[in-house]
């Protein structure tokens, strides 16, 4: 594999992991948390909140990594 495919492949993962685990702790003990209700409708509300914030923090992380590349 190409070594900038690997480093926007690396990058991108390391940045949605981050995000993931930003939205499960939100969902799980922050304020998200206690706007949800114990029913099962709410799966599509958790998931929007874990893709927005893995993309999200996905795409920032690339960013700065490509921002200080050399």
């Amino acid at each position: 594999m190409p070594p900038l495919v690997l480093f926007v492949v690396k990058n991108l993962a390391m940045g949605a992991i981050i995000g993931l685990t930003v939205a499960c702790w939100l969902v799980a003990f922050g304020t998200i948390g206690s706007h949800l209700s114990s029913d099962s409708g709410d799966y599509l509300a958790v998931g929007m909140i874990a893709y927005s914030m893995a993309s999200c923090f996905g795409m920032g992380f690339l960013a700065t990594a490509l921002m200080f590349l050399e």
